[in-house]
């Protein structure tokens, strides 16, 4: 039996009704609690079970209307992209005088810039879609310019239009409880991102500004392709679902393939620390497998860049 806790909200799933119930009876003895029933809504992700196909699907599709609400914007048009291709925030857009933040000040302060934010960050708990753009609004916290709380308010729009798609979770047609990842990074100071998925679901992503300066596009990829692996091996082992096949790593890289088969035989990998040679062991011991995927039909791209429609 497994039971999820935050605060004072509580979730439990069982091999059987009995045990649940069991539970539930020995806890509500303890401590005052009240009874729900079957799962349908925890910290504003609603939950529906297909108990015919054996699927489980999950969207915060009352959050984002609350939140558009919220920032005045529920009759706001729906834009179908987050982020053009040829669009660029950085710092210069800041108010860079005192009187030039004035000047702002009806338009934009941090303080609201950061509620934009931070309700969007929370919206990526099943909408791993804006995750990009996420990373980019939130570096300007500190002194937000007028260009990026019109970004903030782009991601809104687009949200508005996607608010009923949902994650699905459960039976394909196949049995097969294999881990698949997609990763993808880009250079410079290196946004990484992946997700892993199980029978056509995705359970897990990440989307990270990396905190070093990566020498190579190699090593953006090689420092975050194994630690997710690892935890979900032991998370799915505890379910009682162990991995027996290799994982599928898909990356858009030759190189990161080549080094991970054979770290020796890259000159222009020297400086990649030991610490990341851990990988090759996986694939020395057949427990991943690492699979070319052309940038064109690279999932990951989602997390690390800006795309067209």
């Amino acid at each position: 039996m497994l039971v999820l806790i935050y605060v004072d909200d509580m979730a439990v799933a069982g091999i059987s009704i009995k045990m649940v119930q069991g539970f539930k009876t020995a806890l509500s003895h303890k401590f005052k609690m009240l009874d729900l029933g079957e799962l349908k809504y925890i910290l504003g992700i609603q939950i529906m079970r297909n108990h015919e196909v054996h699927t489980i699907s999950m969207n915060q599709t009352a959050y984002i209307h609350q939140i558009l609400a919220h920032f005045s914007m529920s009759e706001c048009t729906h834009i179908s992209t987050l982020l053009t291709v040829k669009q660029n925030l950085s710092i210069s857009q800041s108010p860079k005088t005192e009187e030039e933040a004035i000047k702002y000040l009806e338009y934009v302060n941090s303080l609201y810039y950061l509620k934009i934010v931070g309700t969007l960050l929370y919206a990526t708990q099943t909408c791993p879609d804006i995750q990009y753009a996420i990373i980019i609004v939130s570096q300007f916290g500190g002194n937000p310019g007028k260009p990026h709380l019109e970004v903030a308010k782009h991601i809104l729009c687009y949200l508005k239009g996607t608010a009923n798609l949902r994650l699905t979770l459960g039976c394909s047609g196949s049995e097969s409880i294999d881990l698949v990842d997609c990763t993808d990074s880009n250079l410079c100071r290196s946004i990484s991102g992946f997700f892993f998925e199980i029978m056509g679901g995705s359970i897990s992503w990440f989307a990270k500004k990396q905190p070093t300066i990566v020498l190579s596009i190699i090593e953006a990829e090689y420092m975050v392709v194994m630690k997710e692996a690892i935890w979900l091996w032991v998370l799915l082992e505890d379910l009682r679902y162990p991995q027996i096949n290799a994982t599928i790593i898909h990356t858009d890289n030759q190189g990161c393939i080549a080094l991970a088969r054979n770290p020796i035989t890259h000159t222009h990998a020297k400086h990649i620390d030991i610490c990341h040679h851990f990988i090759y062991e996986h694939v020395k011991n057949k427990e991943v497998d690492l699979q070319y995927c052309s940038t064109k039909d690279m999932i990951a791209n989602i997390f690390t860049k800006q795309l067209p429609r």
